[in-house]
């Protein structure tokens, strides 16, 4: 009897499963240094349930039709975290600054398509800390836009790069040493 313990135990647990769906993205959401709004973020992006303005005016909302980061293209999450000047500007600026050899997203692939591929394409040593500034610049792009959009701030790259590099230099000095290794102490 003792010996079926396990067996039981394991297809109870395999059970609760059944019917689930898992996401493609999960290991790059949830495995990194990110802190867990960001990874949440990050989850609700890959699902497509960020509130932007093309997902408003799906549901039938009243919205504002212009982009508040660069006024080109109609908001999409692709579009702001990948397809915007503006997110590129700041994918060069963080990119550049740390030390991993990552290009900057040209928006011809979808985020997370080109995340992954950054990833496959890293030395395996620094894929936690490349992931974990991947996600803390999509976040800082999600909330600069929230200020935007909500509080009227102006769109700036500067203000936007200087609160990616602060988030990321604390995450560092708080253990996470993957993200250390990637950046540059200035």
């Amino acid at each position: 009897m003792d010996g079926q313990r396990p067996i039981l135990a394991r297809s109870c647990y395999q059970a609760l499963f059944l019917g689930s769906t898992s996401s493609p993205t999960w290991q790059l959401t949830w495995r990194n240094w990110a802190p867990l709004n960001s990874k949440f973020f990050i989850w609700l992006a890959s699902l497509d349930r960020c509130w932007t303005t093309d997902r408003l005016a799906r549901h039938g909302i009243q919205h504002d039709p212009d982009f508040s980061l660069c006024s080109q293209e109609p908001e999409t999450l692709h579009h702001l975290l990948v397809g915007c000047a503006f997110s590129k500007i700041t994918w060069h600026e963080i990119l550049s600054w740390c030390r991993a050899t990552v290009t900057p997203p040209d928006g011809s692939a979808t985020f997370f398509t080109w995340w992954s591929e950054s990833i496959d394409s890293s030395p395996a040593s620094l894929r936690k800390g490349i992931s974990t500034i991947i996600v803390l610049t999509a976040w800082h792009l999600w909330k600069h836009r929230n200020a935007c959009v909500f509080d009227g701030a102006q769109p700036s790259n500067t203000v936007l790069s200087r609160d990616i590099k602060l988030e990321a230099r604390l995450w560092a000095r708080a253990g996470a040493t993957g993200l250390a290794n990637i950046l540059r102490v200035t």
